[in-house]
């Protein structure tokens, strides 16, 4: 790319997006940066979220930043790890004469309710440089999953294809991020994105349980009144107003949105969210104390398969023998081998008569039960439970619905037969999950992520 013909690419976007030329300049380099990362391999392994993202959904003139958000998946990475990722990214050939290279890597700012990297560049095209940063979040779950998205250049006509949040997911944490801060929250820019996410097309069930997943994992109570009350206390607030009157006054960009109409949009999301009465355990005189089962082979699908515990997931139940308590009035399992083998192991600590229930079993997933991974790609590729409609079952196995309805009626009878009683219940990820909302008020649904990790105890009054 010619310096002389960028330039004014670049200038023209500016006029045509009433941008100041500096912004204009700062797309340049940011969208090179994703053309890269598009091109590398690790285009799966980073997903695009944040102010940019957004940036390119509404248009510039609407939303303007100065940084990159990208979410990291699978396992966290260290700063060496991230290091030569990025390195291996910014370092992949192309017509665009820009030179990246990386200042820094510092961990995500303390405040923050996931882990993660800041990772500081400079970029140079000719005499024209720039200093950015690209946030890389560890710890938040998406819903459902990442989905393809074809970025548009602004300069080039060129466009390539990333992976980027779902929106019912970015809605989910700006609301979060209100919420939780509350009157705390300095960040004007959260009222403004909640307000242009708002208007976009999203799915009231997708949104339900982005919002359960976020509120989740980001520690933060998920009830009713408790979000009513923290947004009233927002947007009563004189501070508050008069920051975002202040970032509104001070970017045109947001000039067309007041307060009053971010706290219409807050408040109409409020509206979409269901909450659902909870089943109180201190109504029964219940304690419950809850065992997802040990690591399992992973070679098959779950569900009804015949799975048994592999050498990590014994570990993972010996070294969960101290959190066992050695006064249970009633231990329960599932029946399915992973169940049962993780009960026999803790059952040689309290030595206990265990009552294996076949109703406390994982989701039944009918045909696919004891496939090969070969044979469930070649058979049934793509059918997860995840991708299931609510009332559509998996080929003479069961639906979303139908496993809801099992666990919740299996549920409640066990409390009422067991009144006063401390109970240990060994089961799996997807039992775990419908208890879980049913005692904390969550809609079910099958793309809810909220259940532990294998080998681990939740204590429950």
């Amino acid at each position: 790319m010619e310096l002389d013909i960028i330039k004014t690419k670049v200038a023209k976007l500016a006029k045509s997006k009433n941008i100041n030329i500096q912004a204009a300049w700062d797309i340049f380099f940011f969208e090179e940066f994703l053309h890269r990362l598009s091109l590398s391999d690790y285009s799966e392994l980073f997903v695009l979220k944040g102010g940019f993202y957004l940036q390119s959904i509404v248009g510039v003139n609407i939303r303007s930043t100065m940084d990159l958000d990208l979410k990291l998946m699978g396992i966290e990475r260290s700063s060496e790890e991230l290091f030569n990722i990025i390195k291996g990214i910014v370092q992949i050939k192309t017509d665009s004469n820009i030179m990246f290279d990386i200042l820094s890597i510092n961990d995500i700012l303390a405040e923050s309710k996931y882990g993660g990297k800041t990772i500081k560049i400079s970029a140079k095209f000719y005499n024209v440089k720039k200093v950015f940063s690209i946030d890389i979040g560890f710890g938040d779950i998406i819903t459902p999953y990442p989905i393809n998205y074809n970025y548009q250049n602004s300069i080039s006509d060129n466009n390539y294809s990333l992976l980027s949040y779902p929106i019912e997911t970015c809605i989910a944490e700006k609301f979060e991020t209100i919420v939780s801060k509350g009157t705390n929250n300095s960040r004007s820019k959260d009222l403004l994105d909640i307000c242009l996410y708002q208007k976009q097309e999203y799915n009231i069930e997708l949104l339900n349980a982005a919002m359960v997943n976020t509120f989740f994992i980001r520690n933060t109570k998920y009830d009713y009144d408790y979000i009513f009350d923290s947004l009233n206390n927002v947007f009563n607030s004189i501070r508050i107003k008069e920051l975002y009157d202040n970032y509104q006054h001070k970017h045109s960009f947001a000039s067309s949105i007041t307060f009053e109409m971010c706290k219409e949009a807050v408040y109409s999301l409020l509206s979409k969210l269901v909450f659902k009465d909870k089943i109180n355990l201190s109504d029964f005189g219940v304690e419950l104390h809850v065992v997802r089962h040990g690591q399992d082979e992973i070679n098959k699908p779950g569900g009804w398969s015949d799975n048994h515990l592999i050498e990590e997931g014994i570990q993972q139940v010996n070294d969960l023998l101290d959190c066992i308590d050695d006064d249970y009035d009633l231990f329960v399992s599932s029946d399915l081998n992973r169940a049962k083998e993780t009960a026999e192991i803790l059952n040689s600590k309290m030595k206990i008569n265990v009552v294996y229930d076949r109703k406390f079993r994982e989701v039944n997933n009918g045909d696919l039960k004891n496939l090969t991974k070969e044979d469930f790609i070649n058979k049934y590729s793509g059918l997860y439970y995840s991708s299931l409609k609510m009332d559509e079952s998996y080929p003479n196995g069961e639906s979303p619905n139908m496993f809801y309805e099992r666990i919740s009626n299996s549920f409640v009878e066990l409390l009422k037969s067991n009144k006063n009683k401390k109970i240990l219940l060994v089961t799996h990820g997807g039992v775990i999950t419908v208890i879980l909302c049913l005692l904390n008020g969550y809609v079910y649904n099958n793309n809810l992520k909220i259940n532990p990790k294998t080998g681990s105890i939740i204590k429950l009054k």
